[in-house]
């Protein structure tokens, strides 16, 4: 398996992968039912700017299996991975863990002391996955998406709903 950066000429090519993955994670989301929405949320998630948020894939003999992008704060001591996935034909194959290596490795050269991540609550595959790899959970962050106009909560309010 081979890391490196997602070429600007393949950006297509990722996009295509990204948006498989949104489908399988939020499926009922506004961001797969709008294609402006789904324009922005892409350009938020993933940057080819040379800052943070630039997603590095996973390949094995020229195809994606898989894909990582986190943020490291300015002072180099915490990361936040944004997005991490491995394509679901290719999962329980070992690429998880050797990218999840790859990345503590790249971190650890940047001096990263704290890596944080989040686990949606109807995932206790990618949970179990996570502890393995040496994670603990540090708490929980709840969540609500409301009408300002009407008082009321959105349908699929948790992020578990969508």
């Amino acid at each position: 398996m081979r890391i490196e950066p997602v070429d600007l000429k393949d950006k297509a090519r990722f996009r295509e992968l990204a948006e498989a993955y949104w489908r399988e994670l939020m499926p009922k989301s506004v961001v797969l039912q709008d294609a402006e929405w789904r324009e922005a949320y892409f350009r938020e998630e993933f940057a080819w700017d040379g800052g943070d948020r630039h997603p590095y894939w996973a390949l094995v003999d020229g195809r994606p299996v898989g894909f990582v992008s986190f943020e490291v704060s300015e002072g180099q001591k915490h990361a936040f991975i944004d997005n991490f996935c491995v394509v679901p034909e290719e999962r329980r194959k070992g690429y998880g863990r050797d990218l999840v290596a790859w990345l503590f490795s790249h971190l650890d050269s940047l001096g990263v002391e704290r890596i944080d991540l989040n686990v949606r609550r109807d995932n206790p595959t990618a949970l179990a996955f996570w502890q393995a790899q040496g994670f603990g959970i540090a708490g929980y962050r709840l969540r609500q998406y409301r009408d300002p106009e009407s008082g009321t909560a959105f349908e699929g309010a948790l992020s578990s709903d969508f």
